[in-house]
């Protein structure tokens, strides 16, 4: 039977006639553990520390209880209940203060079920905060930094992450690497990778996991937003700003470590036919609004370079792909190297100004516009002057972008984002080539994932 013969008839078909484990307390688990222990987080505003982690909610609850109740082996869901709020939220907590609860919530319930039944696989989804907050959980057992080995993770899918990164995170539903609205989670899943033990899944216009990289202003404020310490939004968002300002550079010295990962490769000519070309035009695209033309002109040489290997290959030169393939190391190194520069000045950036822009992102009643454009432009004068010639020529082009018509242009992008209700939509909207929707394409992963148990 095919997979998706069996998805239909996982979800369709009547429940199975022997009677599925109920939502048992870990410490009642010892006695009656399932086979799969499955974890959902849900997004901003849909729990709260005090709900019922037994009662399904939203996509994520369209998409397991089919499965649980029809699956060939037992399994329990379960819901994180944590604070599921944004900056201003009723708790005072903010965004960064409601992940991080909701990483220890459900990092508790990983280890109270993984005590109690050693034998109990588990699955992780979220979805948008939630997929926050599961997806650094998932980082961390990938890397064996987790509070359960990775090999008891069956799969984990994550749904419009905010913290999407361009790179170590492959993701249904968008043709060139997304970036997260809440900045960009670094380092990939290790060992889950390796495994087909991820799946993230992003429909194109959701700005919260595809926020366009172009878009400065908002990845800042996106930025800014999610990372602010509540007690001190002032001095947190003028720390903030330096760490922003790295983190743009970021995703494109991750680029440069693979190009050069794969120059080292044994199986470097069909590893550059497939993924060469698209590691160096992310490359390109992210230093294109970034930096100067010291680098900007080094990535469009390693573009060319990269290019020319495959014309060789392409003409059967094998004779002139050694040197080429040199050509290719030392632009990547010189690019990393002027990375690694613009990365040293961004401690030279005079910050202060974002201190009214933190105040104003963090207002209990809700972000004024106007007062967060003029806190951003005024924010952006000061860093331009606060900085030294050779720094402010470097940074320029990143700096020019805070315009006054492209704060207002940003703004009303995402408030068009937002009327059109794209973050919410993953029931409905086609995200691959045979048109299923996100909750489908979740299910047939899980369903697979689980299938490996029977």
């Amino acid at each position: 039977m095919t997979l998706t013969r069996r998805l239909t008839a996982l979800v369709l078909a009547p429940a199975f006639s022997c009677t599925l484990l109920l939502h048992t307390a870990p410490a009642a688990l010892a006695t009656n553990c399932p086979a799969v222990d499955a974890i959902a987080v849900p997004g901003t505003t849909q729990t709260n520390p005090k709900a019922d982690p037994d009662e399904p909610v939203g996509v994520l609850g369209n998409i397991l209880e089919p499965l649980r109740k029809n699956a060939p082996v037992r399994m329990v869901t379960y819901y994180t209940p944590y604070p599921a709020t944004i900056v201003g939220g009723t708790d005072g907590g903010g965004y960064r203060a409601s992940k991080n609860a909701g990483i220890d919530a459900t990092n508790a319930r990983l280890k109270a079920v993984s005590r109690a039944c050693p034998n109990t696989v588990f699955i992780l989804t979220g979805y948008s905060q939630g997929a926050d907050v599961a997806g650094d959980i998932a980082a961390a057992i990938g890397h064996n930094r987790g509070v359960i080995p990775a090999n008891k993770l069956l799969g984990v899918a994550l749904v419009a992450d905010p913290s999407q990164a361009p790179v170590g995170q492959p993701t249904i539903g968008l043709r060139d690497p997304g970036m997260g609205f809440a900045g960009v989670r670094s380092g990939g899943f290790g060992s889950l990778l390796q495994r087909n033990g991820l799946l993230s899944i992003c429909a194109p216009r959701d700005y919260y996991c595809n926020l366009p990289q172009g878009d400065l202003v908002m990845r800042m404020i996106g930025h800014l937003g999610s990372q602010l310490d509540a007690a001190d939004p002032s001095g947190s968002a003028q720390k903030l700003a330096t760490i922003f300002m790295g983190g743009l550079i970021a995703p494109a010295a991750a680029a440069i470590n693979q190009i050069l990962q794969l120059v080292n490769d044994p199986n470097l000519i069909p590893n550059l036919i497939s993924r060469g070309v698209a590691f160096a035009q992310a490359l390109a695209q992210q230093l294109f609004y970034l930096a100067g033309p010291q680098v900007a002109g080094a990535a469009t040489n390693l573009v060319n370079a990269v290019t020319n290997v495959i014309n060789l290959v392409t003409s059967r030169a094998w004779a002139a792909i050694p040197a080429a393939i040199t050509t290719i190391a030392t632009t990547a190194s010189s690019v990393g190297a002027a990375l690694a520069q613009m990365k040293d000045r961004t401690t030279t950036i005079n910050v202060s100004g974002f201190g009214p822009v933190g105040a104003g992102i963090s207002q209990a009643g809700g972000v004024n516009i106007g007062d967060l454009a003029a806190a951003v432009l005024d924010a952006i004068s000061i860093a331009t002057g606060g900085v030294g010639s050779q720094s402010t020529g470097m940074f320029g082009p990143t700096f020019s972008q805070f315009s006054a018509a492209n704060v207002a242009q940003a703004v009303k992008r995402f408030a068009a984002f937002i009327e059109g209700g794209f973050h919410e939509n993953y029931a409905t909207t086609p995200l691959d080539k045979a048109g299923h929707t996100g909750t489908q394409i979740v299910q047939r992963y899980f369903v697979n994932q689980i299938n490996k148990l029977v």
